[in-house]
């Protein structure tokens, strides 16, 4: 049985892989939990001084929640769903080593998100990136503020409301990502970025890192109570269920 999320060590750089490529890296619950248990590994023992993420195959990073886990959803699992995305979401933006995406495909919804609560990103220009929530009837609440603090407020509403995909160029022109690069290049510039980083002076690191999160933590924490609350509303009518259904029968 394949790893959903693989783990591997080069020198003082660890590389996390989205290992679910038949459906383009989209997150599960299991997911979820592993690549907490290996952040909590890595501030642990110490010594990797820098982490990528990335995704498995050429065609995406993450292409966000797997639509098979809310095609059934009840009201009462809201509340376990959000905070396993809490979890996965404060373990990278707490994380006081620098965390960089190698982003080799599309990464949307989830996806999209996670990049942007990383440090530095790194990707192509056949990359497609989208806040595409709405398209499945999903509620986007953890989107409409991540996408705002980074990007600010006009490209949120425009993201959120729309659902469209932006390409690599012009992500790249709009600070979705700070390096583009070719398709076979990305993987070696964000170890390149890494290894660089991990040679800063550590403690200077470690406290502007904490200084990042402290902008992010109150806001995070406000964030998700209001995921909770709009979520539980919108799997109780039940249009997420109902327009998952309808696009896992395309």
């Amino acid at each position: 049985m394949n790893k959903s999320i693989l783990y591997e060590e080069r020198d003082n750089v660890g590389i996390i892989t989205l290992n679910r490529e038949k459906v383009l890296n989209a997150w599960n619950k299991e997911m979820r939990v592993k690549i907490c248990k290996i952040f909590k590994k890595i501030k642990k023992e110490k010594k990797i001084k820098a982490v990528i993420l990335t995704g498995a195959g050429k065609k995406a990073f993450c292409a966000g929640q797997d639509l098979n886990e809310l095609k059934n959803f009840k009201t009462n699992q809201v509340e376990g769903w959000i905070d396993e995305f809490k979890k996965v979401y404060t373990a990278i933006r707490s994380a006081e080593i620098p965390t960089i995406s190698c982003i080799n495909g599309v990464a949307v919804g989830s996806g999209f998100q996670l990049i942007l609560l990383t440090d530095i990103r790194i990707s192509h220009q056949k990359t497609k990136f989208g806040q595409v929530e709405i398209n499945s009837g999903i509620t986007s609440i953890t989107g409409a503020w991540i996408i705002e603090k980074v990007l600010g407020l006009s490209k949120s509403i425009e993201l959120c409301l729309t659902g469209k995909l932006v390409g690599g160029k012009k992500a790249y022109d709009i600070g979705i990502i700070h390096h583009l690069t070719s398709q076979k290049n990305v993987m070696k510039l964000s170890l390149k970025i890494a290894k660089e980083l991990s040679y800063k002076p550590q403690h200077a690191m470690r406290l502007t890192k904490k200084r990042i999160w402290e902008l992010f933590k109150d806001e995070m924490e406000e964030t998700f109570k209001s995921a909770k609350k709009y979520h539980k509303i919108s799997f109780k009518i039940g249009e997420p269920q109902k327009t998952t259904k309808d696009f896992l029968k395309k």
